[in-house]
């Protein structure tokens, strides 16, 4: 990425900041307005019969936009101090549903800050944690899904490139997301969909697991699965990371297993790269060992000079690296420019 790339996508980064501020900001006084309307009861002059038919019919909103902010205008009403928060993009309307359900006049200061920059679903288990469900039924329910028979078309109604099919033909339903409900701070129900050969295989291991769990439910015995995963996994970066008897000596450019420990638990994990608006990256996929100062120029494989990098950031870091190394060298004023650049985004 050249320097007037570099300035343009800075300068669309800091006009998209601006324009999100104005639209928290419009949120927030159009939520105010609706909340003032609503409690003069406004809505029944332009006989409606509640507000979220006028903000249906009236307004043109869909069902989920009205009820969002239905919801929202009578939490206003009772606890001002949502508005600020909705101002300031730490309270997205989205979560606004889980918070009127669990908020009271006893919990409101301690309440409130558990649901900022949080998103639908992690809304939903905070609000488990606050008001766990009085009965968390214990049950395993399998629907079947059918495929969907497409009808033969008339010959009419086929565009001119398209053949009439011989026979009905039968679609399969694509697999939904897996969908997670928390009821508690610790149970939660899941919603996914598995192929019939996933059946057979649980059932499988269910009987199989009966000399060691007698009565063992599926649950049970796809956590003592995941449990066998993460051991074998466990194990083998134990076999990764033991040190050798007799170890040969390592080359200086060679990263060892101590260095390679060391640096993930220093990041954690994730992703070191700085991004220009302050903080790191943070991804943990596909995460690579990164030379801050590459081999090339001499940089050494140590714990100081190494850090955890997604593939995304480390390829950003080599174009950085390579626009330096291939600058002709009968330039050097162009040489300190690029090595002053790669030296800031390490």
């Amino acid at each position: 990425m050249n320097d007037t790339n570099l300035v343009q996508a800075r300068e669309s980064s800091r006009n998209l900041s601006t324009l999100l501020r104005h639209e928290q900001g419009a949120m927030a006084d159009f939520l105010v307005a609706l909340a003032d309307f609503d409690h003069r009861g406004l809505w029944r002059e332009l006989g409606h019969s509640c507000l979220f038919y006028y903000l249906q019919r009236e307004l043109r909103l869909s069902d989920g936009a009205a009820h969002f902010r239905k919801v929202a205008a009578r939490l206003i009403q009772r606890f001002p101090e949502v508005v600020e928060p909705l101002r300031e993009g730490k309270l997205c309307i989205t979560s606004i549903v889980e918070l009127a359900r669990v908020m009271t006049e006893e919990n409101r200061g301690e309440t409130l800050p558990q649901f900022f920059h949080v998103s639908k679903r992690q809304a939903k288990a905070v609000a488990a944690a606050i008001l766990p469900a009085p009965v968390v039924p214990r049950r395993e329910v399998v629907t079947h899904v059918a495929k969907v028979v497409r009808p033969v078309l008339p010959r009419a109604e086929l565009r001119p490139d398209e053949t009439p099919p011989s026979s009905p033909e039968q679609v399969a339903v694509p697999a939904l997301p897996m969908r997670v409900e928390p009821l508690t701070a610790s149970d939660s129900r899941i919603h996914m969909t598995v192929s019939s050969q996933f059946l057979e295989k649980l059932e499988a291991a269910r009987r199989g697991q009966g000399h060691v769990q007698p009565g063992a439910t599926k649950e049970q015995v796809i956590e003592a699965a995941l449990d066998l995963l993460l051991e074998k996994q466990a194990m083998r970066r134990a076999e990764v990371e033991k040190p050798q008897k007799n170890p040969r000596p390592a080359k200086a450019d060679h990263v060892t297993a101590a260095v390679k420990r060391a640096v993930w638990e220093r990041d954690q994990g994730r992703c070191q790269w700085p991004l220009d608006g302050g903080g790191v990256c943070g991804s943990t996929t596909r995460l690579e060992l990164d030379h801050v100062v590459p081999r090339g120029k001499g940089g050494p494989s140590t714990v100081e000079n190494c850090r955890i990098l997604c593939k995304l950031c480390r390829e950003r870091h080599k174009r950085h690296y390579s626009a330096w190394r291939f600058m002709p060298r009968r330039d050097p004023e162009a040489l300190r420019h690029w090595q002053s650049r790669i030296e800031d985004a390490a």
